[in-house]
């Protein structure tokens, strides 16, 4: 079984590989990669951890703040296999291909490089640098070196400078792939700690926060950090390690790394309650623990980081389809064959959104089923709803039937009423009928704008004039509809037509509006004989004997000897009169058509309507008007008892029953030819005719570069998504270039159960004896991964103290 060691050496420079490939392009999207980072206060010593676990001097230093630009340190550990002989060097990749072996001069990069983003001052950025060192000294990790929390701005420092350096080490530690190395003075009380206050902001539960103690050797006399090693203070998943940097006056008489790491040493040596944790002390534990840990959560994120980089590349590639390949300029011919597809397509999506064969799922109705909606569902339900009928009140007709008899009045009903209020209620229809049109007409503007395939819009210029083009000619549809829909108005309005072979006929009427006063006056009457014998029964079974024994009304042929009743069968309403030859019978057709405007008595008739009643043996008996009074006035108002307003009452029914039942008749006509006229104007226009006219309008030579020229931001859309699927692929390509002993290596099974913070790290026996084990509880699953690994990196490394004595803070498996 291959060593955390051993796969640090294959699995760390992988995921450097991926950081380097991110970082030389700019790409709108995060892959969060394994990684440490280094968090502390300006003070705490965080510079010298770096720098004792790379063995070398090759920080800027100075009493302020020093990192101003996070610093991704990749430590590679060279072999003799290298080819370098035991050389060290660094490379810097803004300095690709230089090599520094000179880590003084690292050190000189460093500034120049911060000082070439941020200025000479003390200003910071978030753009990192991102430095390879290559050793045969060190453990292959990366870490990354982040600013020092400070609270005082200096020099020209923004007065914002602490929230601007926690919002960028936030951008860093809050991902669950980072593990965080907090870096606290040992003499400072770690309840105050900036390193760890921040490491709990996005690590609440403390499964990816390692503890760095330093300055042990500066704490005041009579106290040592044995609590904080036992996890007894601030409890962390990954426990504390205490080293000894070397003291400023060390690092000014430039004491080398090797003599620094034999006096921490001689120091934990020398303290006795720090050798029973020999495994948590010094600079090489902690290089070792961080380089398990390390490789430990690589391990756990190579699945998912595997999926991550497979998904934004489909994303990419569906994208870079919808941008489409780049417009030729090259050629006339060329550019126009582009303007010619993309024209031929949108007409095709268009005529298929109106015969319902779009691919496209819609959440509500669009193209052809709302146009049919409009019709059904909105045109002709207005008509049915329209106020005609509420309009047509007793004292409209009655007003207008004695209007038209001018001064001398009629004997018999007139016909123009009929007329004046049939034309009044035709002039009604137009308005629905115009504003269908204008429903279908936006709905087919709407249309030709949703319908642009995805292609059109990297043309402006195109999309442009397409939607000029594509209007007009909708809307030059719209103006014969319109036309021709008024001119079926005039029509209706000009010429009433009683021949309709459904219209109810004038004798009909009369006979249902007599049938109907009839029977409201036999209703009238048994209610009055009810009131007199003051019985219930009785009266019902009366009317149920009347109904059953009255006699049936028969009308018969105009021309022989007729005599009328009226029976319970008439109807008031649509087509709902009974006569027997029917509401307009072959022989009233044909004695209509007969009649002249003199009658064969030689009487004069008054139209249609006089017909009915000018002395012919056979028409229907209208109550005869009363003899006038000696004493009445020449003119007199009829009365409500009156015989003259009876008969005006008799002649107001049966010109409502005719308006109504004739425009019943022109409603379904309008009903029927209004989307007629509709969808032959508009709708089968713009399907037949529009990519014909486009091709007109818009396949111009002259026209072809403006129109096939792209969009600026198009171009540089394209160009990043072409460069991210570069990244991407290299990245996929580096992901399966690993040996797959790499990918499929485990640690032995070892986990930490959680049995709750505030538990020292000595008490973890039950009271059965067992060992409670922690587990990482936490919210990401990412995060239980990385933490389940990192423990099981921990115990495979199975360190334990120098004189080789079980180690109390070792767990057992």
């Amino acid at each position: 079984m291959a060593s955390s060691q051993t796969l640090g050496e294959g699995l760390i420079p992988i995921i450097n590989k991926l950081q380097d490939i991110f970082s030389q392009v700019t790409l709108d999207f995060k892959l969060d990669l394994p990684q440490i980072a280094v968090v502390g206060s300006q003070s705490s010593g965080k510079s010298s951890v770096l720098e004792a676990l790379v063995g070398r001097d090759f920080l800027p230093r100075g009493p302020d703040i020093c990192t101003r630009r996070p610093l991704v340190l990749q430590l590679v550990k060279t072999t003799e296999n290298s080819g370098e002989d035991g050389a060290e060097w660094g490379e810097f990749l803004h300095a690709k291909g230089k090599k520094f072996y000179d880590f003084e001069r690292i050190r000189d990069e460093i500034a120049a490089e911060t000082d070439r983003v941020v200025g000479e001052n003390k200003a910071v950025s978030d753009k990192p640098i991102r430095l390879k060192i290559c050793s045969p000294d060190v453990l292959t990790m990366t870490l990354v070196d982040l600013p020092g929390i400070t609270r005082v701005p200096v020099g020209d420092q923004p007065s914002d400078i602490e929230t601007r350096i926690r919002d960028m080490i936030l951008e860093y530690v809050r991902h669950p792939t980072c593990i965080i190395l907090g870096v606290t003075a040992a003499n400072v009380d770690l309840a105050n700690s900036d390193a760890l206050s921040m490491a709990r902001s996005v690590d609440p539960e403390g499964v990816r926060t390692i503890g760095v103690l330093t300055k042990l050797d500066i704490m005041d006399r009579g106290t040592n950090a044995v609590a904080v090693l036992k996890n007894q203070v601030v409890p962390l998943r990954l426990g504390y390690v205490a080293i000894v940097n070397r003291s400023q006056d060390d690092i000014n008489k430039k004491k080398a790394m090797s003599a620094a790491r034999r006096n921490e040493e001689d120091f934990f040596r020398s303290h006795l309650e720090y050798r029973e944790a020999a495994s948590q002390t010094g600079v090489p534990n902690l290089a070792q623990r961080l380089n398990s840990i390390l490789v430990a959560h690589i391990q756990s994120m190579l699945p998912g980081l595997r999926r991550q980089i497979t998904h934004e590349i489909e994303k990419r590639n569906a994208e870079l389809r919808d941008y489409g390949d780049a417009p030729p300029t090259d050629s006339a011919t060329a550019r126009g064959a582009v303007l010619l597809g993309l024209l031929s397509e949108y007409c095709q999506r268009f005529a298929s959104m109106l015969d319902g064969r779009s691919e496209n799922v819609l959440v509500g109705l669009a193209g052809g089923a709302k146009i049919r909606d409009i019709f059904q569902n909105q045109f002709v339900r207005q008509l049915g709803e329209m106020e005609w009928r509420s309009d047509l009140t007793t004292d409209l007709i009655r007003t207008t039937i004695r209007n038209s008899s001018g001064v001398s009045g009629s004997l018999l009903i007139p016909q123009e009423p009929f007329e004046l209020l049939v034309r009044r209620s035709i002039k009604r229809l137009l308005e629905p009928a115009l504003r269908c049109k204008d429903a279908v007409q936006n709905e087919l503007l709407r249309l030709a704008a949703d319908c642009s395939p995805q292609e059109l819009c990297r043309f402006s210029a195109l999309q442009r004039g397409l939607s000029i083009a594509v209007g007009d000619y909708i809307r030059g549809g719209g103006e014969p509809a319109d036309q021709m829909i008024r001119s079926l108005i005039d029509c209706e309005h000009d010429y009433i037509n009683y021949d309709h072979p459904d219209f109810i006929g004038g004798k009909s009427a009369v006979a249902a509006v007599l049938a109907d006063k009839k029977m409201r006056a036999g209703k009238r009457a048994e209610a009055a004989k009810q009131q007199v014998d003051g019985t219930a029964e009785q009266p019902a079974r009366n009317q149920r004997n009347n109904t059953e024994n009255r006699p049936q009304p028969t009308v018969r042929n105009a021309r022989g000897p007729r005599t009328e009743t009226i029976g319970s069968t008439a109807m008031v309403g649509l087509k709902g009169i009974q006569d027997t030859g029917g509401s307009l019978s072959q022989a009233s057709r044909t004695e209509s058509a007969g009649r002249t405007e003199y009658d064969g008595d030689g009487a004069p008739g008054g139209g249609w309507f006089s017909s009915l009643f000018a002395g012919r043996p056979e028409a229907p008996q209208l109550p005869p008007a009363d003899p006038p009074s000696s004493s009445s006035s020449p003119n007199p108002l009829p009365t409500e008892n009156s015989d003259t307003y009876r008969q005006i009452d008799i002649a107001v029914d049966i010109t409502r029953k005719l308006v109504d039942n004739y425009m019943n008749l022109v409603q379904s006509n309008i009903s029927d030819l209004v989307p007629k006229i509709i969808m032959h104007f508009l709708v089968h226009r713009s399907q037949r005719g529009l990519q014909q006219h486009l091709i007109g309008k818009l396949y111009k030579e002259e026209l072809f570069d403006e129109l096939v020229s792209e969009r600026e931001d198009v171009m540089k859309k394209r160009q990043n998504c072409q460069t991210a699927l570069r990244a991407l692929n290299e990245a996929l390509h580096t992901l399966d270039a690993m040996p797959q002993e790499l990918a499929e290596q485990q640690f032995p099974s070892f986990c930490w159960q959680s049995s709750g913070f505030g538990d020292p790290i000595d008490n973890l026996k039950t009271s059965t004896g067992g060992h409670r084990r922690f587990t990482a509880g936490d919210r990401h699953p990412s995060m239980a991964r990385a933490a389940h690994a990192t423990q099981k990196a921990l115990q495979h490394t199975a360190l334990r103290s120098s004189d080789g004595k079980s180690n109390p803070f070792e767990f057992p498996s």
